[in-house]
């Protein structure tokens, strides 16, 4: 019988990762697996496992501000169809979390912090979002969908002003209503905070204009220059922290859970028309799940090598698949990552299929 770790260390000696570690499960089954070190640039070190920590990247995305915009939604501090940015007319809430707003997918924001050498600092994080809101949308709204970091660096500050908090000090309270207990945080890189134990970190990238291997703080260039958070990136969690987060989606996307108005809200996110969704993505046809997923499925990809799943219309009932890799150790040049999406699913499916 093939396992998780089975597969993981088939990734791992294909060079996928230097670290790997996957969760796949029903609510009544699940199954972990854990392969690689945790070492920096091909040295081995700490083996992967339960304690490792890794850079979740755009799982940020779903985990933090999706759920915390359903929450804004819920008790009224937000609404799906007004026009918060006046620098993007037409716009709403419901065309960013969509990624129909017309934005670019990426702009080096960051380098507008490091001409006021501000990267990493606290007016960093202002200076980022006002150079977000200032970028001119390439398409009217609707147009078409393209995935954008841009819209959700202005989400993020949004639910900030409308919670009247930072946004990793709302995240947490959101998280324990959410999740329940976890160590999913953001690292904030300005001050004394939530600081990751650093041999617990799967290193990323050895970065050219940060001068070293990011490790324990964000790999993202614009978050970096926020201070470690924002909308699109910044968190770091552990295999259980996202498996049970990703579970617990899955309870509110199947119905198992409507126990406050935000867990409706985030159902009608999960299955809104189009082709994302309002904060979460779709499986498409050939894409990193290969055909594992029902059209009923949802989830997201991280550019360090993340990613969730649930489906709560798979061939074995609800069922959910986490992975999470550091597959931009030491370079982001490494995509074997795309194939082997396909690989894990297909397998990690397998393995529910025996067991079910």
């Amino acid at each position: 019988m093939t396992t998780l770790t089975d597969l993981l260390d088939e990734g791992h000696a294909d060079g996928v990762a230097p670290a790997l570690a996957g969760a796949c499960g029903t609510p009544g089954v699940h199954r972990f697996g854990f392969a690689g070190h945790l070492g920096q640039d091909g040295q081995q070190g700490v083996y992967t496992g339960a304690e490792s920590v890794f850079d979740l990247a755009s799982l940020t995305k779903v985990l933090s501000t999706t759920l915390l915009s359903a929450m804004a939604v819920a008790d009224g501090r937000l609404a799906l169809d007004e026009q918060p940015w006046p620098g993007w007319p037409g716009v709403t809430v419901r065309h960013v979390l969509a990624h129909r707003a017309g934005l670019p997918g990426w702009r080096p924001l960051f380098e507008e912090a490091m001409s006021r050498r501000q990267v990493g600092l606290l007016p960093g994080r202002r200076t980022v979002v006002d150079a977000a809101q200032a970028v001119v949308p390439d398409a009217r709204p609707d147009a078409h969908t393209l995935y954008s970091d841009i819209g959700f660096i202005a989400l993020g500050a949004l639910l900030e002003d409308r919670f009247g908090e930072r946004l990793d000090r709302v995240f947490d309270d959101a998280a324990r209503a959410a999740y329940g207990e976890t160590t999913l945080r953001y690292v904030p890189i300005f001050e004394q905070g939530y600081v990751p134990r650093i041999s617990a970190c799967a290193p990323t990238e050895r970065c050219g204009w940060r001068g070293r291997v990011m490790r324990g703080q964000v790999h993202d260039d614009n978050c970096f220059a926020m201070g470690g958070i924002a909308g699109h990136a910044g968190l770091f969690g552990t295999l259980g922290d996202v498996q049970r987060a990703t579970c617990a989606l899955l309870d509110v996307v199947c119905g198992r859970r409507t126990d406050a108005a935000w867990t409706d809200v985030l159902r009608e996110f999960a299955a809104a028309p189009g082709e994302r969704g309002l904060g979460f993505d779709r499986p498409t046809p050939g894409g990193s799940t290969g055909d594992v997923l029902s059209a009923a499925g949802v989830g997201h990809l991280g550019f360090t090598g993340t990613s969730l799943w649930l489906d709560g219309q798979s061939e074995v009932g609800p069922a959910y698949f986490v992975l999470l890799t550091n597959r931009v150790h030491p370079t982001r040049d490494n995509d074997k990552i795309r194939a082997f999406r396909r690989v894990f699913h297909h397998g990690a499916m397998a393995v529910l299929k025996e067991v079910a």
